[in-house]
């Protein structure tokens, strides 16, 4: 997750004198990596990588409390400035009423204020254009100024156009409609969270994007102005089914600290003040059922040292903690020292066994200063070849012989087992749907259902598969075996694929033949051609090293020949027999079929020097002799 930070803004709550170089080198160190300093609008601009699980970081708040704590460690001095905001008063002039489910809403504030619609300042927009935000007016732009400063996304509607006053979290219906602030209808799963007035009309998308019917205006006298604090998974679940992706809904999937609500309202209130004269005209709604209740975490300062393989002494531990916002308690369980840690708001998603605690203490403290020992002890005996690196140099064979990899599901239907004639195959006791019932025995049903999917392809193909299949076990769970199988489509030629089937066993050094690994020809319905293997027993039957030949000095005459065989001749065997005829011949290759005649490729070639056209006669002599003991003769 990156985010801009522009420098200006950073010291609004970093009281510090360190340059920015400073700040980039030592952030990096322990905390957010600050990639770059870019120029902005407002001075310099830092260009910071949030991980996935540290949302409380991304926001100028969140990155200023973070310096505060690492800048000291390298002798920088610096602090972080707590801003103070008024109470919120005013009249109770404008009726609204907030209701919530707690299953989905964790916290949602809200205020009415009365305000003039003016120009947003050069300043704000400076910022705004910084952090790659649009301004759009001073009643959106304090929103989107209120969510990169505090860490909280806050939201607006027109009071106005809320006809009943009233503001309804609750779970949306399968099928419902709404229409987004960018004009695009969009079609609800169910089970999303939506606020509606009280009659059923979805006013909000909230968290995500809000919409058409309830947005701020020129003509906007009254705004609600609100938090809401909602369920990540259920948002993200319909941010991602309805392909919308905003900023908000980047930051609130992640699992923002409820406690950040109220800061979030104080702060927007007051630049509603500031900025558009705003006077409060409704209590503050706070429907909070559930407030934060720290947890702790037990860990031992030995467990900490053991793991950081160094001894940094309970007093330095316990101040890493609480420059991070930590509550540390000491206490002695026999001989042995134990910190009681409190774990804050806005830690609380990420923070939960005794490794967060080494991790949080080992990042402040400096990797760079931890010890860096060599591996000790007898190295562990190594693997000639993973079943990785086996499996996918089987699959780069196949792609290389022409194949197209596919993945299908492990679940096939009723039918396709049928049609398949594949026996005691496991049901599902509650399948999701028709094409799902079982787990598939073979791979053959997906296959050929995914062949049947590329109808339209006119040039022949081949479709392969790496995947595992589930044998049934009588009183335990079926036996998972990988196994790698292909199918070629109606229209491919049967020497074609036997080939390519052969080609990939030369390719994976198959050579052994007293033990089955697999299965080439048709299906018994289908009239696909079709082959699987068991991929251990592949695996188990190669040569993992193959002897090293180096390149010919001298290179070979190649010459093409077409045999008139009699029907029902192996042409394979009469290639055999050619190869062992004579020692240059170095490889026989068959390169065209039609009716009863075989074209060769044959090479001739002697390590030690060029061969005369009259060696290669001879050669070829043996070769004609060959062929006659077959019934076969040389085309004119």
């Amino acid at each position: 997750m990156d985010i801009l930070i522009p420098d200006s803004w950073l010291r609004e709550y970093l009281d510090t004198k360190a340059k920015p170089k400073e700040i980039q080198k030592y952030l990096s160190l322990c905390g957010p990596s600050v990639e770059r300093i870019n120029k902005g609008k407002t001075g310099p601009l830092y260009s910071i990588e949030v991980t996935t699980n540290r949302v409380d970081s991304a926001s100028i708040y969140g990155i200023a409390r973070e310096a505060a704590t690492i800048l000291p460690r390298f002798k920088v001095p610096a602090s972080l400035i707590n801003q103070s905001f008024e109470k919120i008063t005013g009249e109770n002039t404008a009726p609204l009423e907030v209701k919530i489910l707690p299953k989905l809403v964790n916290r949602a504030i809200a205020v009415v204020l009365d305000i003039e619609n003016t120009q947003t300042p050069s300043w704000m927009k400076n910022r705004l254009e910084d952090v790659g935000m649009r301004s759009l007016g001073p009643l959106v732009d304090i929103t989107n100024y209120v969510m990169i400063e505090i860490g909280h996304p806050t939201h607006i509607f027109d009071y106005d156009r809320v006809k009943t006053n009233k503001i309804i979290f609750r779970e949306s219906k399968k099928g419902e409609r709404l229409t987004t602030l960018d004009g695009k209808t969009h079609v609800l799963p169910g089970n999303d969270i939506v606020i509606d007035d009280g009659t059923g009309k979805i006013i909000d998308l909230p968290g995500i994007m809000g919409t058409e019917n309830s947005v701020v205006t020129p003509e906007t006298k009254r705004v609600i102005f609100f938090v809401d604090n909602i369920h990540s998974a259920t948002l993200r679940k319909t941010s991602m089914s309805l392909a919308i992706r905003t900023q908000s809904s980047a930051v609130n999937e992640k699992g923002i600290d409820p406690e950040l609500g109220m800061t979030a309202i104080l702060k927007g209130v007051q630049l509603y003040k500031k900025l558009c004269n705003a006077k409060v005209a409704s209590k503050v709604h706070d429907i909070y059922p559930t407030p934060y209740k720290p947890k702790k975490i037990e860990v031992a300062l030995e467990f900490i040292c053991q793991r950081l393989g160094i001894q940094i002494p309970a007093k330095e531990i316990i101040e890493i903690m609480e420059s991070l916002g930590f509550g540390v308690n000491e206490s002695r369980v026999t001989s042995h020292k134990l910190l009681s840690v409190e774990i804050p708001s806005f830690r609380s998603n990420d923070i939960s066994i005794p490794e967060d605690i080494v991790e949080e203490v080992a990042r402040i403290y400096g990797y760079h200063n931890l010890p860096s020992l060599t591996l000790d002890g007898p190295l562990p005996p190594q693997q000639e070849i993973s079943p990785f690196e086996f499996e996918y140099k089987a699959k780069l064979s196949l792609k290389g012989l022409g194949g197209v990899e596919v993945y299908t599901s492990s679940l096939v239907s009723q039918v396709e087992i049928r049609n398949s004639r594949l026996k005691s195959a496991l049901k599902l006791k509650n399948p999701l749907g028709s094409n799902s019932v079982s787990l598939r025995t073979s791979l053959l049903p997906s296959l050929v259902s995914a062949v049947f999917e590329n109808t339209r392809e006119e040039n022949p193909f081949f479709l392969f598969e790496m995947a595992n299949i589930y044998l049934p076990r009588r009183g335990d769970l079926p036996e998972e075996k990988m196994t790698l199988a292909g199918v070629f489509s109606k229209n491919f030629d049967y020497r074609r694929a036997k080939g390519i089937v052969e080609a990939f066993l030369k390719e994976a050094k198959v050579y052994k033949e007293l033990e089955q690994v697999g299965t080439f020809g048709y299906s018994e319905n289908e009239h696909f051609l079709y082959f699987e293997f068991d991929t251990k027993k592949l695996q188990d039957s190669a040569s993992m090293s193959s002897p090293y030949i180096p390149t010919p000095k001298y290179p070979p005459q190649v010459e093409d020949l077409t045999l008139i065989i009699q029907p029902r001749t192996l042409i394979g065997q009469i290639i055999e027999k050619i190869k062992s005829s004579n020692p240059h011949i170095s490889s026989v290759e068959l390169i065209d079929a039609y009716e009863n005649t075989r074209t060769i490729r044959t090479y001739y070639q002697n390590p030690e020097k060029t061969l005369t056209n009259s060696e290669v006669e001879k050669i070829r002599g043996k070769i004609l002799n060959t062929a006659k003991k077959f019934g076969a003769k040389v085309k004119d």
